[in-house]
């Protein structure tokens, strides 16, 4: 009975789950010259989910999608001297992989003064499953002048599997 209540639930696309990944920390670096805003995030970050994996441990069918439902940002204390996001006027990330078109998930516009944490607006139904399977990164293009001191951050991800 129990099988069949999951199937019946799988085939309406009610399973659904969260999956949670860090991402890496990145520098900004700072000049007390100012100038244009060379790359928000310097190295693309890399979206290391094992769909395949999580959907194994909860015992459910295939994945048919994943969506993001969350994205933060926050400036760390490692090796940062600066303490918030004013540096940037707007930020767009995009996901990116090999083989697949490169798709904006999430915004900002505009930035909040004064935070240390920014929480982006995320863009709906993107699909990151086809970007997760061929090695999901995420780039960024940002407005902005070049931070006066070494801005570093990381962030974290939150994806919607649903089967």
């Amino acid at each position: 009975m129990r099988a069949l209540a999951l199937l019946m639930l799988t085939a309406c696309g009610a399973v659904k789950f969260d999956v949670d990944q860090d991402l890496a920390e990145q520098t900004v670096p700072g000049s007390v010259l100012g100038g244009v805003l060379p790359s928000f995030i310097p190295n693309p970050m890399k979206l290391n989910i094992d769909v395949k994996s999580e959907v194994a441990k909860r015992g459910t069918g295939p994945a048919r999608a994943a969506y993001l439902t969350q994205l933060t940002l926050s400036v760390t204390p490692h090796g940062s001297t600066a303490t918030n996001f004013d540096f940037i006027d707007e930020v767009h990330l995009y996901v990116e992989a090999l083989g697949v078109t490169k798709t904006e998930v999430a915004k900002l516009q505009p930035v909040p003064r004064s935070k240390s944490t920014l929480d982006f607006d995320i863009v709906p139904e993107v699909d990151l499953l086809p970007f997760i399977n061929a090695g999901a990164q995420i780039t960024a293009a940002a407005s902005g002048a070049q931070p006066s001191k070494d801005t570093t951050f990381d962030g974290h991800v939150r994806i919607e599997v649903r089967i």
